[in-house]
């Protein structure tokens, strides 16, 4: 009886450990299941958001490469205008040194041909007094005096040339902006304004008002004491450097003086800016209205 109640229980536990033996396994499998199933779920998640996140990307890329064409195009037409103005820029340079060259060249041509009369007419005198004379021997001596003819010389034009290249090379390389010298160029003022005005009407969201031309006034400056080609172009130069003076052109008068036409501003004094102008000491004789006349020295007739 005591062997019977023995083996009873080792039964019961062994059929116990059976089922919890196979619940186990059925919870182990039931937990892997479930592992995989809610990892199938996360990497789905993941390839949807992926999908999500590369479109998110790919709209961003498009946008910026959008944008980056955009400011391609633009920077390209901003090089475009800036590469015409500085063109018609240079240009207007270009007529600027033409007028002033060929101005220089007439004036050098009316000396030349002053010089060429006054020697005719010295060798014209000379002639006379030697045609008077009947001895040989003093024929002979005057004849060895006979005057020599003018030397003419290309260096006055030679100055002007490289005058007008340095100031040519000082305006490029400032960007048409301005002299290197500080001084604003003259031929990019009217633009340089232009441009300032329609900047302020876009800032503004308004337009432009049309700028009311300011009235201009001329006054002829009567100058003697001027030789040398160099001189006259830089005393033109400096007229036109004034404050308030438009324009200047110069023209040879028929006693030797020099007239410059000055367009400037209806304030401009030029009685009182004049005599400011360096190297030539230059001195206002009269004024009238419209004229004024002026005596100079001039710094290369000390060579």
């Amino acid at each position: 009886m005591n062997e019977t109640a023995a083996r009873h229980p080792n039964r019961f536990l062994a059929d116990l450990t059976q089922a919890m033996r196979s619940t186990a396994e059925t919870a182990r499998q039931a937990t892997i299941d479930q592992c995989q199933a809610d990892a199938k779920t996360y990497v789905e998640k993941l390839h949807a958001r992926t999908d999500d996140e590369a479109a998110s990307l790919r709209k961003a890329a498009e946008a910026d490469v959008s944008a980056i064409r955009d400011w391609s195009k633009a920077e390209v037409e901003r090089i475009r205008v800036e590469t015409e103005q500085r063109i018609a820029r240079r240009r207007e340079l270009l007529e600027q040194e033409l007028l002033e060259y060929n101005s220089a060249i007439e004036l050098e041509i009316e000396r030349v041909q002053k010089r060429v009369t006054g020697f005719e007419e010295e060798v014209a005198q000379f002639f006379e007094q030697l045609m008077q004379e009947a001895d040989p021997t003093i024929f002979a001596s005057m004849a060895a005096q006979m005057p020599d003819p003018p030397a003419f010389s290309d260096q006055d034009r030679g100055t002007l040339t490289t005058e007008l290249k340095a100031r040519r090379e000082k305006i490029m390389r400032s960007d048409g902006v301005g002299s290197a010298d500080g001084e604003p160029s003259e031929l990019i003022g009217a633009n340089a304004q232009a441009e300032a005005q329609a900047a302020a009407a876009a800032a503004s969201g308004g337009r432009a008002a049309p700028a009311k031309p300011a009235a201009n006034e001329s006054t002829q400056v009567v100058v003697v004491g001027l030789v040398s080609v160099a001189s006259i172009a830089t005393f033109k130069r400096q007229l036109g450097r004034l404050p308030g003076v438009k324009n200047v052109g110069v023209s040879s008068g028929p006693d030797g003086e020099f007239i410059f036409t000055v367009g400037h501003g209806p304030e401009v004094s030029l009685g009182s800016l004049v005599p400011t102008l360096p190297a030539f000491q230059a001195r206002v004789v009269s004024e009238r209205e419209g004229v004024l006349n002026v005596s100079a020295h001039d710094p290369e007739a000390e060579g």
